[in-house]
């Protein structure tokens, strides 16, 4: 079981070291090298490359000291695995609430195109970060005051599910469910505008490209779907595997998934041939 633990341990680490260096190559990318223009309607997805890199370190930094609390008792330093897991969650959380900004901007921008590019441009993108950063304080409010939690942790502890009370467990258990299912559903909206609604009707071809913040949007919505809820909600059920294993595992799927992601989101910033800094291509 210990060789178990610690080679998912290492798979976790070196999935969340290639996923912190892709998404910083990807923002290197876009503002050093300059190799797409910036587009100011993406503003929200770059900042969740952002969030992206600081997340996969964070992950990487929990795993390593899991890892060597595993190997080794002598190592232990007293609530270092609550400051790990509530740094993750406040970053996860943050997350969350921005990913599905970004997919109901993509969802107007579809289908009020005109509506979109008119108003975004006077929309304050301070007003956005300001919602985001309220629902981090929330949830700061949930963790240490309705929950109460303290920085008091076991010694021993080496998961999420010592580090915090199964009061702030279920809460952040049930914002991410319900944030992923909102996301879905609007997900949902995007892929029917593409997949029926141009697809299957007589529209102009032109009008069949995607635009690359849209892709990017319902490639995490996918990656999400995939490599988080449903690993999630399959170890939830799970009876067969303890506690200990299906943290590391699930991190280790969810942080395989963000290497996937920033892979596939590469291929579609860069894949294209670069255009000229003074022209917003129609489907960026």
């Amino acid at each position: 079981m210990l060789i178990i633990e610690c080679f998912i341990g290492l798979l976790s680490m070196l999935f969340s070291l290639i996923a912190c260096f892709i998404n910083y190559f990807i923002l290197f990318s876009i503002f050093y090298f300059k190799r797409i223009p910036v587009n100011p309607n993406m503003i929200l997805i770059y900042s969740r490359f952002g969030i992206d890199v600081i997340y996969t370190y964070s992950s990487f930094m929990v795993v390593t000291y899991i890892l060597i609390m595993t190997l080794s008792t002598n190592l232990r330093i007293k609530n270092l695995i609550f400051l790990f897991v509530w740094t993750t969650t406040s970053i996860k959380t943050m997350r969350s609430i921005l990913a599905f900004l970004i997919t109901i901007e993509r969802v107007i921008a579809t289908y009020f195109p005109v509506l979109f590019y008119k108003y975004r441009c006077k929309t304050s993108t301070i007003m956005i970060y300001t919602s985001i950063l309220i629902c981090g304080l929330i949830n700061q409010y949930v963790l240490f005051g309705y929950c109460g939690n303290v920085i008091d942790t076991p010694l021993q502890c080496s998961s999420f599910f010592c580090a915090i009370n199964s009061c702030y467990y279920y809460y952040w258990l049930t914002y991410e469910e319900v944030v992923s299912f909102l996301n879905g559903i609007f997900s949902v909206a995007l892929l029917f505008r593409f997949f029926i609604w141009n697809f299957l009707s007589k529209t102009p071809s032109s009008n069949h490209k995607i635009a690359r913040a849209t892709r990017i949007a319902l490639l995490d919505f996918f990656i999400i779907l995939f490599f988080n809820v449903i690993p999630s909600y399959t170890f939830a059920h799970s009876t067969t595997v303890n506690v200990k294993t299906i943290g590391s595992l699930s991190l280790a799927i969810k942080t395989f998934g963000f290497v996937i992601e920033g892979m596939l989101t590469c291929r579609v910033l860069f894949g294209a041939k670069k255009v000229s800094a003074n022209v917003v291509a129609p489907n960026s």
